[in-house]
């Protein structure tokens, strides 16, 4: 291997573990996370915390958008609609959130997961769907909330604080605090209170 070839692909694999595990990140780009900064607040009314970080290769179209203290937002995510999220909080590689959708502070979402804060309306049997008026409930993620790989939040559902929804889960109606969830659709599987660690 050539000394080019070898830095080329040093410096491409380096840069693509930062935007994919940001939570390494120790050398953000200070002048380019102040631009993404800058472009989303003046483009989608973006309120963004300068200790926050934002992959360039996420996809970030909510309008509003609101990101809180020390979140960060992996490479290939996608947010769309109108999203909110706290402080100390996490979205991983290709999670897709859309539509109106709160997310507390401290909730981890990993890679895959689906939060759609909208559904197309469906009513009118005389009219194609996708002519019908989409509605909009909304989501609302509490806070400490630990969303599964491949987990789908379906707009209506509110998940209480620190609760947990399996990988894979479907949810499709709201769920107290503290509460494991899982299967399709999603049932309590038992409350975290009723653990014996606290």
């Amino acid at each position: 291997m050539h000394d080019g070839d070898y830095n080329r692909y040093e410096k491409q694999f380096l840069s693509r573990r930062r935007e994919f595990m940001p939570w390494e990140v120790k050398d953000a780009d200070r002048e380019e996370q102040s631009a993404i900064r800058e472009v989303l607040r003046r483009h989608l009314d973006g309120q963004i915390s300068p200790t926050s970080y934002i992959s360039p290769d996420a996809l970030i179209f909510s309008k509003p958008f609101r990101l809180g203290e020390r979140s960060w937002i992996a490479s290939g995510a996608i947010v769309r609609g109108n999203t909110a999220i706290g402080s100390d909080s996490t979205v991983n590689a290709y999670a897709h959130i859309a539509g109106k959708v709160q997310i507390g502070n401290g909730v981890r979402i990993a890679s895959m997961a689906s939060i759609y804060g909208f559904n197309h309306g469906f009513k009118r049997l005389a009219v194609p769907i996708y002519k019908q008026k989409s509605t909009s409930i909304g989501v609302q993620i509490g806070d400490g909330v630990w969303i599964g790989a491949n987990a789908v939040i379906l707009d209506g559902c509110s998940i209480g604080e620190h609760s947990i929804v399996s990988a894979g889960a479907v949810v499709t109606k709201s769920f107290e605090p503290y509460s494991i969830i899982g299967g399709n659709p999603a049932r309590l599987i038992r409350s975290r209170k009723n653990s014996l660690n606290t």
